[in-house]
């Protein structure tokens, strides 16, 4: 399993048993995965939506106030970010392919 793919089933793991995470587990996920999201976005080349707040900014702030938020909160920012993850996956996995199918 990569290392990617093994961040993001901890992500899912950690959505799923919410309750026995400690804030400062939860935090660490958040700010990882979006550590996370930011580089696989650079890979990419894509820039996020100018006319929307940046999901990143929005995980984050969700990650600096955790014990102000709800078990359910913090168990869809887990899943979001993994979602995430998993879509800029593909898009790198779909780009390694073009290039390689590249003369």
């Amino acid at each position: 399993m990569t290392t990617i793919a093994g961040f993001r089933s901890q992500l899912f793991r950690a959505a799923n048993e919410v309750h026995d995470l400690t804030p400062l587990q939860a935090q660490r996920l958040l700010e990882g995965a979006v550590a996370l999201i930011r580089c696989m976005r650079e890979q990419t080349g894509m820039e996020p939506n100018t006319e929307a707040p940046d999901v990143t900014n929005i995980l984050l702030d969700i990650a600096g106030s955790i014990p102000k938020r709800s078990e359910r909160e913090i168990r869809n920012a887990l899943l979001e970010s993994a979602d995430i993850i998993r879509l800029l996956t593909m898009i790198l996995d779909s780009l390694d392919e073009l290039a390689a199918d590249e003369p």
